[in-house]
């Protein structure tokens, strides 16, 4: 295990704190002279207590004062560098769990002193983080990196130790370090000319993209393109970049990575089985209802279960018929988390004969939400679909 050696004390902060004392203090011996003077021109009208006692209480109450604001910066900058110390003691922990050589595990220690982590561990944790701190460190060494590439080389296997080379499908990518090899690209010329191809390589200095043919005159080297990147199970990343350099020969066209990805989510799903309880209320019918078409009332609430889940809809089945084209608020639970009035639209409704009973199954496409709670319901998906496919048998998309 790497020793990481901890924040040292700052000399400064007890300096500071007395500077800041000092200049309380300013103000009351001030404002105890100018009483002072005032009362002794008012001569002896304050009984028995002496100017220069008063005086002498005052100065105190202002140094006490400024003896407890030194206290608390004292206190709160040594808890804060009791926090720093334990981050440094669990980065040194999980730099020998990820088998981090010494060149790996001081070029992280840069990384995260450069980009200002809160506590050093927490760069194991989260992949936007990481990207957060890398991004800092490669402007700040933008020179040497240059002068010296096997630093990016040594980069790129400290991705591939930490994890963040190649994300879960459900987690979103963020910067074009984390792109894959083989992902599908579509490339948008200046002339609006569109040109398929794949990602062939990604380093950590730059990317390479090699099209499915001849590569035209329009995309050259410092001309801007529109990029289109497929990520299977995940959406389109759309990112506009300038092109760095490019191989006629091999048809490759080398870009700089950035972390202005626009992303758009897939139409199609990936769709699960499930038997959760919802309930529903009902917030508007649709457009033309008439009395003679039935249908639950406005604000009713019906209890029922989801059949089926995805990041964009549901199957729920209820005991009574609700019509197509009605609005609904959806809510239920998932493991950790509850999720409450999702708008709903119910797209089509089917009669479910089982024996002496009848029940409603009906499709319902969510329609407005949250990022973060689909985002909930899209982990939530993948991470069933990895526990039982087996048992549920092949994948049904939307």
């Amino acid at each position: 295990m790497f020793v990481i050696k901890p924040a040292q004390t700052r000399p400064g902060i007890p300096v500071m704190a007395l500077a800041i004392a000092s200049l309380l203090a300013l103000p009351g011996i001030a404002r105890a002279e100018a009483s002072l003077e005032v009362m002794q021109e008012l001569g002896s009208g304050f009984g028995r207590i002496s100017p220069l006692g008063l005086a002498i209480a005052g100065f105190s109450v202002v140094l006490l004062m400024a003896g407890f604001v030194v206290f608390e910066i004292v206190r709160s900058d040594s808890k804060q560098r009791e926090k720093i110390d334990i981050g440094w003691q669990y980065f040194g922990e999980m730099a020998g769990q990820k088998r981090l050589t010494p060149q790996e595990t001081d070029i992280l220690r840069r990384i995260v002193e450069l980009g200002n982590v809160s506590s050093a561990d927490m760069v194991f944790d989260s992949s936007f983080i990481y990207e957060d701190a890398l991004e800092a460190f490669l402007k700040d060494n933008a020179k040497q990196m240059d002068r010296d590439e096997t630093q990016y080389a040594l980069l790129r296997g400290l991705r591939l130790k930490l994890g963040y080379s190649h994300l879960p499908s459900e987690v979103p990518i963020n910067s074009t370090r984390q792109l894959e090899e083989g992902m599908p690209v579509s490339l948008l010329d200046g002339e609006g000319a569109i040109r398929k191809g794949r990602i062939q390589e990604v380093k950590e200095k730059s990317w390479t993209v090699v099209l499915e043919t001849e590569i035209p005159p329009t995309v050259a080297v410092g001309a801007a393109v529109d990029l289109s990147l497929l990520r299977s199970g995940d959406g389109e990343y759309i990112v506009k970049l300038a092109i760095m350099a490019t191989r006629l020969g091999q048809r490759q066209i080398y870009l700089p990575h950035t972390r202005t990805l626009e992303r758009k989510q897939l139409r199609n799903w990936v769709r699960i089985d499930v038997n959760i309880p919802c309930r529903v209320t009902v917030m508007s019918r649709q457009e033309g209802w008439e009395k003679s078409m039935g249908g639950p009332g406005v604000g009713m609430v019906l209890e029922g279960r989801m059949l089926d889940l995805s990041g964009g809809g549901t199957c729920a089945r209820f005991t009574s018929p609700i019509p197509q084209g009605y609005k609904l608020s959806l809510n239920f639970d998932l493991p950790g988390t509850s999720l409450r009035g999702v708008q709903s639209e119910v797209m089509r409704m089917t009669s479910v004969i089982k024996g002496n009973r009848e029940d409603f199954e009906h499709n319902l496409k969510f329609m407005t939400m949250e990022t973060a709670a689909q985002e909930k319901i899209v982990r939530y998906v993948f991470e069933k679909q990895r526990i039982d496919s087996q048992m549920r048998g092949p994948i049904k998309i939307d």
